[in-house]
């Protein structure tokens, strides 16, 4: 994996840093490498190419919830060797018109730290860049979804949290987990590390969705990853929702990141050839990059 240093000598605006494939289950199937020339069509000079590493099996031992969010959260670990085959023949195929950066979206869970650890030594040698992020959280009943539906979200994560506050808080404890997770070739880059909020259009407007703690927990976890030099996703898919209409981290916390000069890596967070470029504008007007 290419060093943090390395990643962040990368000029970032032209670097497109998340991105899917046809090996993801709940992306359009669409193949990689219409994604890769739709990438150059955009301008993009490097490209991450960031598929949803296999779960822990552990994970399926009793899963709730939204049998889609669950059976499609990733391709399965038996497609590992032809993924990584593939994405190093387009490499190479494309070296002269673009950069692709190989690797993984990692997700974090603390119940499975351990085997995460053993993929990331297994695997970290093999690719150039990884993104940590988190999709569930914790409930009583088991490991819920909070991207998969609104109704899921609702009925599963809010149901057993109370609140969409309550959620945020928990999400935000989560990921400071990650970030102060130490281990060989740790993903240096979060994604989206305000995906909590992917349905805040489908409840009232009123809906209180921060408040002290929550900022509190946004602030120290900015300031662990200044603190670590490490990288963030500045995530586009969001402002394309009808459930979301906003970007993530959102514009006050972007700035933030800035003024502690975290660096900022575009993200499509592309599941379909259409979705390359999406935001890209809207990150460079914005001097996002800067």
């Amino acid at each position: 994996m290419l060093s943090k240093t390395a990643l962040q000598d990368i000029d970032r605006r032209t670097w497109s840093g998340h991105n899917h494939t046809e090996f993801c289950p709940h992306g359009s199937g669409e193949d990689v490498e219409d994604y890769i020339q739709a990438a150059i069509v955009q301008g993009f000079k490097t490209y991450s190419i960031t598929e949803h590493f296999p779960l822990p099996p552990a994970f399926y031992q009793h899963p709730i919830g939204s049998r889609h969010a669950v059976y499609t959260a990733s391709f399965g670990q038996v497609e590992l060797p032809a993924y990584l085959e593939k994405m190093a023949r387009l490499k190479e195929t494309y070296r002269s018109q673009l950069k692709i950066l190989v690797g993984f979206e990692f997700d974090f869970f603390p119940e499975f730290a351990d085997w995460t650890a053993t993929q990331l030594a297994q695997y970290g040698a093999q690719i150039d860049d990884a993104i940590l992020s988190v999709h569930f959280l914790p409930t009583p009943q088991g490991l819920r979804a909070i991207d998969d539906t609104a109704a899921d979200f609702k009925n599963g994560v809010v149901a057993a949290y109370g609140s969409p506050l309550a959620v945020a808080n928990a999400y935000l404890e989560r990921l400071q987990a990650a970030v102060d997770w130490q281990v060989p070739n740790k993903p240096s880059r979060y994604g989206h590390i305000m995906l909590y909020r992917k349905w805040r259009n489908t409840f009232p407007a009123r809906t209180v969705w921060a408040d002290e703690t929550t900022d509190r927990r946004l602030m120290k976890l900015l300031t662990t990853i200044a603190d670590h030099n490490e990288l963030l996703d500045c995530n586009f898919a969001g402002l394309f929702r009808p459930t979301q209409t906003e970007f993530t981290p959102t514009l006050p916390w972007v700035q933030v990141a800035q003024t502690k000069q975290i660096p900022l890596v575009f993200g499509a967070d592309a599941h379909s050839v259409a979705a390359v470029g999406q935001g890209y504008n809207t990150y460079l007007e914005n001097h996002f990059n800067a």
